[in-house]
């Protein structure tokens, strides 16, 4: 869908981006201010960066926490009043964070920091803010949108491939069955791209939809093993579907048998890994997608030049690498 231009993501959230359903209300869980609140903050659409507005899409996700903890860091790091709200639990909110970034816009923040769910929905929120003077940037959601001063993130198309990849080198037919959200969007980018690079051992059977909602995820992967008992690989790109992934493997008695790939590096995806239940997962980098959006800001404060894509890298985990990239992990702050 981006052609050759290099497209960026999350949620899958995790993927991780996001990857997960979208509902209609909820709490705030932002790492500085009250739950349900919009703190004031100071403007200034000259000089010096002096308030950034985070929009994490799911804070209770483990890598959108870790991305609140480094941003929070980055911004205390650099003397910045740091902002960050988002909806409680494990399924998205997108009008919840919208109306977050259009009381950020009102109060005047220097700069914000989102990531565009519904593309079409977070376009006018863009443009608004920025016609007030105010820098944006999108995190882990690729090239889908155009109004954002810079992006940050995974490369999804790279990540495909790199999936796609390792699933070769397991030696033997490997069978793929996908569970993803929906057709289009960024899952279509990953997916499209893993489809594009598959070696001569690898196949995709079938493609199922849980429609973003973790409690559905079971339910379908489950059906798809009926319905195709040759598949050997579960992939998926969403960071909420592990769950549901695996209890299909355990309900279906497939353990040993069928191998979950999936998103991210939660502790779940660790064990998973260890007792077997998955074969690997796609780390995504959120920790330095937090610390290069507020680094940017700074930087076109100051007259600098951002690259308009960044890409953060990702780095495929099985058994093999686990406690080494375990330990790599421990040094990010």
């Amino acid at each position: 869908m981006r052609g050759h231009r290099t497209t960026f993501v999350s949620l899958a959230m995790t993927t991780g981006l996001l990857m997960v359903a979208l509902s209609s209300c909820g709490g705030s869980s932002g790492s500085t201010g009250a739950a349900g609140t919009t703190p004031s903050a100071s403007g200034g659409k000259s000089g010096a960066i002096k308030s950034i507005f985070f929009a994490n899409p799911l804070p209770s996700y483990p890598d959108w926490g870790t991305a609140d903890r480094c941003f929070n860091a980055e911004t205390k790091r650099l003397g910045i009043k740091g902002i960050s709200q988002g909806p409680t639990g494990l399924q998205i909110q997108d009008q919840f964070v919208l109306d977050r970034i259009s009381q950020a816009i009102a109060q005047d923040y220097d700069a914000i920091m989102m990531v565009p769910i519904t593309p079409s929905a977070y376009e006018p929120l863009m443009q608004r803010a920025k016609g007030k003077g105010m820098y944006v940037a999108t995190l882990n959601t690729g090239a889908s949108t155009k109004n954002q001063n810079f992006e940050l993130g995974t490369d999804y198309a790279t990540q495909g491939k790199i999936v796609a990849e390792n699933l070769g080198k397991r030696g033997g037919q490997q069978n793929v069955g996908v569970v993803t959200n929906a057709a289009g969007g960024i899952g279509d980018v990953i997916i499209g791209a893993f489809k594009d690079n598959l070696p001569t051992n690898v196949k995709v059977v079938a493609t199922a939809f849980d429609g973003a909602d973790p409690s559905k995820t079971a339910d379908v992967a489950g059906a798809m093993l009926t319905a195709h008992p040759n598949i050997n690989i579960i992939f998926s790109w969403e960071g909420t579907a592990v769950a549901g992934i695996s209890t299909a493997i355990k309900e279906k008695k497939k353990v040993g048998k069928v191998y979950g790939v999936v998103n991210d590096l939660t502790d779940q995806v660790v064990a998973g890994i260890k007792d077997g239940t998955l074969y690997g997962t796609s780390r995504q980098h959120f920790c330095d997608m937090a610390k290069r959006a507020v680094q940017g800001f700074v930087a076109l404060s100051k007259g600098k030049t951002v690259p308009p894509l960044t890409d953060t890298g990702v780095t495929f985990v099985t058994k093999a690498n686990l406690d080494q990239v375990l330990t790599d992990a421990k040094t990010e702050s």
